[in-house]
């Protein structure tokens, strides 16, 4: 990894010094070469930046190529939500209504709602915790479309992602469509933004932790040890598009950043989405970010 691409990565994740205050070991590690060997056994093109919150140690493999975002969008979305709270913009209480042509498929919660409406808090959660997709657009139209979750993307920091079409068409991940894509290294710096950063007052930032840390799609939690859990949010779509990105938290405490974005290899629209890779992979540079 040359000096250009060290520079650039530790721009993204909140400046070169984020990473240089601990014992003084490298902060790159190379990527494990167990990431090429399950991009061979899968067929799959693998994406990974990960890194100890903790230590500074940083895992990245493909970490700048592009891939579809596919629902991890949606953190972003509730992210932007949250910071429109903190502003005074919106209320958690305010309701949105839900009607029957919202529905699309994976729309567990709003579905039940048709005829009636949900708070904001509820979209939230629905959006963040079984990735509902009417949940999601019923949130994107209220605070201005797709432009709007490019433009939070843009104000703290994220100069890739970019969103562009609604639930369901922005899955269709084609390869080389720049549309609703990002990379793992641009997501990676995102989600630590308003994870662990100041884009949220405390309390939004409490409260968007909580929410995730209770989704019930994660993948990486699979390559987890026992004791360990995560505030992630996983997305796919066409072309094996499969991906999770969040914070692992360990029970003395660790946090290790991890945006895994898998695609196939084989440019197949048809091919299907391989949750357990993103598990392997996790498992894989887990410890790589924890050796001393």
């Amino acid at each position: 990894m040359n000096r250009r691409t060290l520079l650039s990565a530790a721009a993204v994740m909140g400046g070169a010094a984020a990473f240089a205050t601990y014992t003084g070991r490298p902060a790159f590690a190379q990527p494990p070469a167990g990431i090429e060997a399950l991009e061979r056994g899968n067929n799959a093109v693998i994406g990974v930046f990960a890194a100890n919150l903790d230590t500074g140690r940083t895992v990245a493999h493909r970490a700048q190529e592009s891939f579809a975002m596919c629902s991890t969008f949606k953190a972003y979305l509730a992210a932007h939500v949250l910071q429109l709270v903190g502003r005074g913009e919106r209320s958690l209480e305010q309701r949105l209504p839900v009607v029957a042509a919202d529905i699309l498929p994976n729309s567990p919660r709003t579905e039940p709602r048709v005829g009636g409406d949900m708070t904001v808090a509820e979209l939230c959660q629905a959006i963040l915790q079984v990735s509902d997709n009417a949940g999601a657009n019923i949130l994107l139209r209220d605070v201005g479309g797709p432009q709007a979750v490019t433009a939070f993307a843009r104000g703290i920091g994220d100069p890739r992602s970019r969103l562009d079409r609604f639930e369901i068409e922005l899955n269709s991940a084609v390869p080389g469509d720049p549309r609703d894509t990002s990379t793992p290294e641009a997501l990676a710096g995102g989600f630590r933004a308003f994870l662990t950063g100041d884009v949220l007052a405390p309390a939004q930032r409490r409260l968007l932790e909580d929410w995730m840390r209770a989704n019930e799609t994660s993948s990486m939690r699979a390559g987890l040890p026992q004791g360990w859990t995560t505030a992630d949010k996983t997305g796919s779509g066409d072309y094996g598009t499969t991906n999770d990105v969040g914070i692992a938290y360990g029970p003395q405490g660790q946090r290790l950043l991890l945006a895994v974005m898998t695609r196939s290899a084989a440019d197949d629209p048809d091919a299907e989405n391989n949750r357990p890779l993103v598990g392997e992979v996790t498992a894989a540079v887990l410890p790589e970010l924890l050796r001393l």
